[in-house]
């Protein structure tokens, strides 16, 4: 009789999960992220559990998707219901649930505010995005400063050509690429 090999096999282990899983598995599902806001932002007030901000400020933004993206706002209204559901869905606690720092805000309060525009893990790929909140906090005159001076270098906006709103105030990044070498 001879021996077995030692050798591993060329097959792939099939996995742990997929093995044990059996009818009642949970498929892996991503989420789709079409673009990311950072902004500087006014409490504007919340009206039936909808909180409304008036951004004042872009920090930085990002458009992931070009077809889907949604362009920098002026202004942002959040279903409070909603963004508490989402940070649920997203985190591991909720702690940090948008609900109970509105609550915490006054009318003209500044606060940091981000959002990315994204299609929800589960969510059908035709459904409409949603809007997920994952930093909202009040922030003092010299805080706001701060922010300013490590994300952008404020660039002014153009004001209103042949009847076109201005597009809300975007920051441009605080280091200037490098110039290209000297021609030799």
């Amino acid at each position: 009789m001879g021996k077995k090999s030692k050798k591993p096999s060329k097959q792939a282990p099939k996995p742990k999960a997929a093995a044990a899983a059996g009818p009642t598995a949970v498929p892996i599902e991503s989420a789709q992220i079409y673009s990311a806001h950072k902004t500087i932002a006014v409490y504007q007030g919340t009206e039936d559990g909808v909180a409304t901000f008036g951004v004042a400020t872009y920090l930085r933004y990002a458009k992931a998707d070009a077809s889907k993206a949604e362009e920098p706002r002026h202004d942002l209204s959040l279903p409070l219901a909603e963004a508490d559901a989402h940070t649920a869905l997203l985190s591991e606690s909720a702690e940090g649930a948008i609900s109970s720092v509105v609550a915490s805000l006054t009318i003209g309060d500044r606060v940091e505010l981000e959002w990315l525009q994204m299609r929800l893990p589960g969510a059908a790929f035709d459904s409409e995005p949603v809007r997920v909140c994952p930093k909202l906090a009040r922030v003092t005159e010299a805080e706001e400063k701060a922010l300013i001076e490590q994300w952008c270098q404020k660039v002014p906006a153009p004001g209103l050509v042949s009847g076109v709103p201005r597009p809300a105030p975007i920051c441009a990044p605080c280091k200037p690429a490098k110039p290209p070498p000297a021609p030799r």
